[in-house]
């Protein structure tokens, strides 16, 4: 079995879909070799499946990990284990990442892509796929990247979705889109306006979220294990599974959404309290007790956590960074992405078992920033220097390492 295979199946027996996207901002510190830190400002880094994009102080591009799509836009489709430089026009202030696609945001609000294109995820009104940035889009505030499809907030305040829209993603009815993928599933090749007034997005496999000016929370798409928070979704798709087709309330009082890919959703407070949702089986819902972790599906927001800074998500795990500085990690950890060797419980489907954790763990103190992605995670300390856990089967920790996994923190270096 490959490794992206052995990816892909763990991902499925963990209820996620093959393909998993985290998008996961968190302000962020790398070092160079020399030593002297290169500060980041916030939502400087994102984590896509299997690859991840950061920005230096100058607003200049680092990529690196899995390439098979061009998504690290250095114009080849080799897979690299550790930063490289990616050449974007202006100064770039935000990246977000999906499957095999990745996003710049510039100060002057351009939006560049790159990229796997084949639903039309670019936006860019064609579906062939880019390995080096173009321009998309301007007057951009804020993107979001889901599994093959995007979310972006214009500066005035409007939401506008385009690319796949499977199992309603887009929030959108497939007779308003304008073009088919190669499967025969409805999508939309340019910006749709979708929502006003939004501040704050994210999107995961087949789903996503928006949370408005008064702090209402919004989800629509895929609800197969409950990640969207609702009781009852408006439809069921002929695969017999749940979804939104337009977008529901789901909360008031939040000021930033985090989705999981395919798996659990979380909401911070603008008090800090965290709450989370979705499939609880593995641990990724934080319920603390392990017994009622098994076989269990939290369709409703549940507070877990207060004092609360910054969140994350990965496939199927979580960090929370709580306002002393401490960063605490939860749910699946199969290849150590919480820092640690096994976990508090054991998820067994066949001949695969799952090491996951229920409880908090903590992962780090003196932390700074947050960002998880796939079946990683990642952390800025205090002393500038940021380190990468996990799955490492695409070079994605960028510590110029080909082991599959790490258990143990290693810092990243930029060039």
């Amino acid at each position: 079995m490959t490794g992206r295979e052995r990816n892909n199946k763990i991902a499925a027996l963990c209820g996620a879909a093959v393909v998993i996207v985290v998008i996961a901002a968190a302000m962020v510190i790398g070092m160079s070799k020399s030593g002297s830190a290169r500060k980041m400002t916030s939502e400087q880094m994102a984590c896509g499946e299997n690859h991840v994009l950061a920005v230096d102080a100058s607003g200049e591009v680092y990529a690196w990990g899995h390439n098979l799509k061009g998504e690290l836009g250095d114009v080849t489709c080799d897979n690299k284990n550790a930063p490289v430089h990616i050449e974007v026009p202006g100064k770039v202030v935000q990246v977000a990442a999906g499957n095999e696609l990745s996003f710049a945001l510039c100060k002057n609000g351009d939006l560049y892509a790159w990229g796997d294109n084949e639903s039309w995820q670019m936006g860019d009104g064609m579906n062939i796929s880019r390995m080096e940035p173009e321009k998309v889009m301007e007057d951009v505030r804020a993107i979001a990247a889901g599994s093959a499809h995007a979310l972006a907030i214009k500066k005035d305040g409007a939401l506008y979705v385009w690319g796949r829209n499977k199992n309603g993603a887009l929030g959108i009815a497939d007779s308003e889109c304008d073009q088919k993928d190669a499967e025969g599933i409805a999508c939309q090749s340019t910006a749709y306006k979708l929502m006003d007034d939004v501040v704050s997005i994210s999107a995961g496999q087949d789903y996503s979220m928006a949370v408005t000016a008064d702090g209402t929370l919004y989800a629509w798409g895929l609800d197969s294990d409950g990640q969207l928070g609702l009781k009852k979704p408006d439809s069921v798709s002929e695969s017999k599974q749940a979804y939104q087709s337009v977008p529901a309330k789901v909360m008031d009082g939040v000021s930033r959404v985090i989705c999981g890919s395919h798996y659990h959703a979380m909401a911070l407070t603008e008090s800090g309290d965290l709450y989370a949702w979705g499939k609880a089986s593995v641990g990724s819902i934080s319920t603390r007790d392990v017994d009622d972790t098994k076989n269990q599906i939290q369709t409703v927001p549940l507070k877990i956590m207060s004092d609360v800074k910054d969140v994350a998500a990965g496939s199927a795990h979580s960090i929370a960074l709580k306002n002393d500085g401490t960063a605490y990690a939860w749910g699946v950890n199969n290849f150590g992405q919480l820092g640690i060797k096994r976990g508090q419980f054991t998820y067994t489907i066949g001949e695969e078992t799952i090491f996951c954790q229920a409880k908090p763990k903590k992962l780090a103190e003196n932390v700074e920033a947050i960002a998880a992605g796939g079946f990683m995670s990642m952390y800025r300390t205090k002393d500038g220097v940021l380190r990468t856990v996990g799955c490492n089967l695409y070079g994605q920790l960028g510590i110029g390492s080909d082991e599959s996994s790490i258990t143990t923190p290693h810092a990243v270096y930029l060039k």
